[in-house]
């Protein structure tokens, strides 16, 4: 009897192996399983409208919000006045007053709140303010990284869309 258990094994396993195998008649390369086909994404991504050039006067000088995608400026003015507003409500705001602000909504959402911020506060109308995020020049979300309470990187995308390529504006 114990000559024939290791022989019992060996057939045991073999024949769950033959039951696990694929079986597939006819051209052995369709076992092979290939990738899905890459899909594109169905809804195209929207870039906002630059805003027309305007210039701000001692009476009546510009906000951060007014400097953000105007049409004579450039990707890396839109992040300063970006950066620019962030700073304002950061320093105007006590951090135990301040809502979370971890994601580009959130953030969104506090510097478009004229109950904190007044006039200065971004209006939700602007068109770097898309479905509820801040978005660059060529409709993507910016990026903002918290390094401290009161200091954010924040970054764009650039062309290519992707973060962490060599065409980011950052600081």
């Amino acid at each position: 009897m114990k000559r024939w258990l290791p022989w019992l094994l060996i057939s045991l396993l073999v024949g769950a192996w033959f039951l696990a195998k694929p079986r597939h008649r006819g051209n052995p390369t369709l076992l092979e399983k290939s990738p899905p086909p890459a899909v594109e994404a169905a809804t195209p991504r929207i870039t906002p409208a630059l805003l027309p050039a305007r210039v701000g006067t001692p009476d009546d000088p510009l906000q951060s919000w007014e400097r953000l995608l105007v049409i004579d400026g450039t990707p890396a003015e839109d992040r300063v006045a970006l950066s620019d507003l962030v700073t304002n409500y950061l320093q105007g705001t006590n951090i135990s007053q301040r809502p979370p602000l971890g994601t580009n909504e959130e953030i969104t959402r506090a510097l478009s709140d004229p109950a904190v911020l007044g006039k200065t506060a971004i209006p939700t109308s602007h068109p770097a303010i898309l479905s509820g995020q801040l978005v660059d020049r060529w409709g993507s979300p910016w990026f903002f990284h918290q390094a401290s309470a009161n200091v954010f990187e924040v970054r764009s995308p650039g062309p290519d869309r992707k973060l962490y390529t060599d065409d980011d504006v950052k600081e």
